[in-house]
């Protein structure tokens, strides 16, 4: 039960997200207002807010819950997700060269964003173990792939890879390993890196001189992809054929 009430706390703190599809202006607003939120629940809110809800969650733990830290792993899946579902037919915004442009600048970003405060500001982790515990990079890395997917393939991908992010800002609370002011500043700073990223795709383009590709998966009428089972007839291992044709 409290694991359900946690998963509709960190819901209910994103819908702010919500209003990025609302209107264009709001593209660098939204970003700012929930690592606002995420800083002022941190260093203005913390024994008010963080506290007593760390001491709510690990109650959990204290009862015989396990943690596997699951989001470690569920954290790539959002990037996973954004330069992958073009290759495999999900229409794109942009094709994956550009994609992968795009996300590269946009965790350039997150990154330089997200490590030099926890440098820089020694906030103590939950659990003691040092002092980087703001802002999330869990939480940055993954808001940062769901926004690219959001703003690449549409708002019902999108929303997807979303949940799977406010996941993985669930399971680091969860684990006693950030704040919530960690996790809502490392949202806000992912989903400001991705949009940062796209911004930026035509100029870096034109300034590197990179050419236009439109490939954009095996799905296109100029590849073909097949994946079949295959046993070998001498050892009997099992393995897959693949073949590729364009």
């Amino acid at each position: 039960m409290r694991g359900f009430c946690l998963a509709v706390a960190f819901i209910l703190a994103a819908v702010p997200l919500r209003a990025q599809y609302a209107s264009d202006t709001l593209r660098w607003v939204t970003p700012a207002v929930v690592t606002g939120a995420g800083i002022a629940s941190h260093y203005l809110a913390h024994h008010a807010v963080e506290v007593p809800l760390r001491d709510f969650v690990q109650s959990d733990i204290r009862n015989g819950r396990s943690f596997h830290d699951i989001g470690s792993y569920v954290q790539y899946v959002p990037e996973a997700m954004h330069l992958s579902l073009g290759l495999a037919g999900c229409k794109a915004r942009v094709p994956f060269m550009d994609r992968l442009v795009e996300a590269s600048v946009a965790h350039l970003i997150a990154l330089c964003l997200s490590r030099v405060p926890k440098h820089l500001l020694h906030s103590q982790r939950p659990d003691g173990r040092d002092n980087l515990s703001f802002p999330s990079g869990h939480a940055t890395l993954a808001f940062t792939g769901a926004e690219l997917v959001r703003m690449d393939y549409g708002n019902l991908w999108g929303a997807g890879a979303y949940a799977m992010s406010v996941y993985v800002c669930a399971d680091r609370i969860y684990g006693n390993r950030h704040w919530l002011g960690d996790v809502l500043a490392g949202a806000g700073i992912g989903i400001f890196s991705a949009r940062a990223g796209a911004w930026l795709l035509k100029p870096l383009k034109s300034w590197l001189g990179l050419p236009e590709f439109s490939w954009d998966g095996f799905g296109s009428k100029h590849f073909q992809l097949a994946v079949l089972p295959y046993t070998d007839p001498l050892s009997g291992a099992f393995g897959p054929s693949v073949s590729l044709s364009f």
